[in-house]
């Protein structure tokens, strides 16, 4: 450590010459017997130590440390205090002012060569640790940098994808609507068994592809916060029968029975009329796509001062536990549904359950089948 600097300041030279013989050969000293001196030494060049003698005339030991760590660009240089003193208050004050050690007169020259490579060797790890702190901090301000702008790219790249879905998903209306139109019109003029048998399996992919044109285009407004959202107080019942009379028709084909639980006129949730009748729709649709012929679907209601869930049950196959861990992921089924078909349905309802601050759970029953539980938060948004 022969290229550390000393500086040793004691109004007494024979102390002075003392300890410069005894360090010289190891660091580069430097010396005054000056408090005042000494601190404008310290402002004018670097120290790595400080020998400082408590008992000097003018300002002494305790007020030069005092002024020195006033400065927090030294407060990293070692301070050992040199004293006569051995009685405890001024070793105290000797540490309260900034010191980091003292040692007594006479004092052991090995003793002291120690306790100053030891702090030397403290300030150098110090400062080897601001150096890879700082290093850190530039590394984390670089990437910082690099992922915000990466993250304004891809905000960027986020609208032009909802603008271009909801584009197509609107433009696809309008050719789809003509031909759900054209297909009715053939199904009323045509005799032909094995025709209407083709144009019902026209008619069949036609909805699916307006639904999830319709699915798609709800999603992309939801993501990116295009939804006029309008709560409301909806009566749960008038909800429910209007679900029921969207698949009327299914319902009658598949003989399935419904059964209500706890549904009576007076239970409401605060919400979006379109939206929550939206989200009550995908989830009856499943559990009657899921549901073998001539079954159960039980809809069941509860209601608390903080919330109203609406569950929905079925007799289906349930869910696998694949598909559980990916159930509200878009296409993230891990099966296909129905006719092959694999959807949108959940992961829509979840954003739209997003909307409301609300909550969507979703399980397989003890006795087979699927349970899906809507928690509306009664709140006012």
């Amino acid at each position: 450590m022969k290229n550390s600097k000393i500086l040793i300041v004691d109004d007494n030279t024979k102390n002075i010459q003392v300890l410069a013989s005894t360090l010289s050969d190891l660091y580069n000293i430097e010396y005054t017997t000056d408090g005042y001196d000494a601190i404008n030494w310290i402002k004018a060049e670097p120290f790595d130590l400080i020998l400082l003698d408590i008992t000097m005339p003018t300002i002494n030991g305790l007020q030069v440390c005092e002024t020195i760590r006033k400065d927090e660009s030294f407060n990293d240089i070692p301070i050992i205090f040199i004293t006569a003193r051995t009685d405890t208050e001024s070793i105290v004050k000797g540490f309260k002012v900034g010191g980091q050690d003292y040692i007594t007169k006479p004092f052991n020259d090995e003793e002291l060569k120690e306790r100053i490579k030891t702090h030397l060797e403290l300030k150098k790890s110090k400062e080897k640790l601001s150096d890879v702190n700082k290093w850190l901090q530039q590394e984390v301000e670089k990437k910082t940098a690099e992922l915000q702008t990466a993250y304004k790219e891809l905000e960027v790249l986020d609208i032009a994808k909802d603008e271009f879905l909801s584009l197509v998903s609107h433009e696809l209306r309008t050719p789809i609507n003509g031909i759900m139109g054209f297909t009715g019109i053939l199904k009323s003029s045509i005799n032909s068994e094995k025709l209407l048998g083709y144009i019902n399996i026209l008619e069949v992919s036609s909805n699916r592809l307006l639904k999830f044109t319709l699915s798609a285009s709800l999603i992309t407004a939801l993501r990116s916060n295009r939804v006029k959202f309008e709560p409301a107080k909806l009566n749960i019942l008038t909800l429910i029968k209007e679900m029921e009379l969207s698949f009327k028709d299914r319902i009658v084909e598949k003989m399935i029975t419904l059964k209500y639980s706890n549904l009576t006129d007076n239970l409401f949730l605060w919400g979006d009329h379109d939206l929550a009748l939206e989200a009550l729709k995908c989830i009856f649709e499943n559990a009657i796509n899921y549901s073998p012929i001539n079954s159960i679907i039980e809809l069941s209601i509860s209601d608390d001062n903080k919330k109203t869930t609406i569950s929905i049950e079925d007799n289906g196959p349930g869910f696998s536990e694949q598909a559980l861990k990916n159930i509200f992921k878009p296409f993230g089924y891990g099966q296909p549904h129905v006719d092959q078909n694999i959807g949108l349905s959940l992961h829509l309802v979840k954003l739209i359950m997003n909307a409301h601050k609300s909550e969507i759970h979703i399980s397989n029953t003890s006795g087979g089948g699927a349970k899906v539980d809507l928690t509306f938060a009664k709140n006012d948004f």
